[in-house]
């Protein structure tokens, strides 16, 4: 029997990152660092490091991301800053509308996959907070590899199988995620949460689609 996938990217996807970029960017403040800055200084090297060609787990590319901001922008970070940056990570939230979302995309015969550029042992703290069960769960740990590398994107493909009639990815990013997984042959619906005028604004506007 041939089955239906929607997978989802994580962040700003099915949860809400706000706190993390918060504690980001809490650490130029001393040294009266503009915020907004040391957040996309820190996004910046962060995705420069998921695309370098070496494998390193979340929680060390994170700290060399920090690391590189840090050095870029003129301030230093302690060991403790770099605790309060992990744990914000691991007390993220999902979006209000996501476990019900989940819910009925689950109830209209679609299988669900969480997709993520986390770890393993990290991403448990966020997803305990859905109250929904993944037909499967695939990290950066697992492929060794982060989103956007399209190996990221064969190796669902290959976790799958052959009987997929549908498949539908649903994230934010264009970058790390739709643009990827356009390439991989999936279908996409991107979400735009900063848009009043978007027609698809929430995960609940994806149910809909489908």
């Amino acid at each position: 029997m041939m089955k239906k996938v929607v997978s989802f990217a994580g962040f700003d996807t099915l949860f809400d990152t706000e706190v993390f970029y918060r504690a980001i960017g809490r650490l130029g403040e001393r040294y009266n660092i503009d915020d907004n800055l040391v957040r996309n200084t820190y996004v910046e090297k962060e995705l420069a490091l998921m695309k370098a060609d070496e494998f390193v787990k979340y929680s060390k590319l994170m700290e060399e991301a920090l690391n590189q901001t840090a050095d870029e922008l003129g301030f230093k970070v302690d060991p403790s800053d770099f605790s309060d940056v992990l744990i914000a990570h691991t007390v993220m939230k999902p979006f209000p509308d996501a476990p019900t979302a989940l819910y009925q995309i689950k109830a209209k015969g679609y299988e669900t996959v969480l997709m993520t550029n986390h770890s393993r042992d990290l991403i448990q703290s966020n997803v305990i907070n859905l109250d929904h069960e993944f037909d499967m769960i695939i990290t950066a740990e697992d492929v060794q590899t982060y989103k956007p590398n399209q190996k990221f994107f064969d190796y669902v493909n290959n976790q799958l199988g052959n009987d997929v009639e549908k498949h539908v990815h649903v994230a934010v990013d264009e970058v790390k995620d739709l643009k990827p997984a356009q390439d991989a042959g999936w279908n996409v619906i991107k979400i735009d949460r900063k848009s009043e005028d978007a027609s698809i604004a929430s995960l609940m506007d994806t149910v809909d689609k489908l």
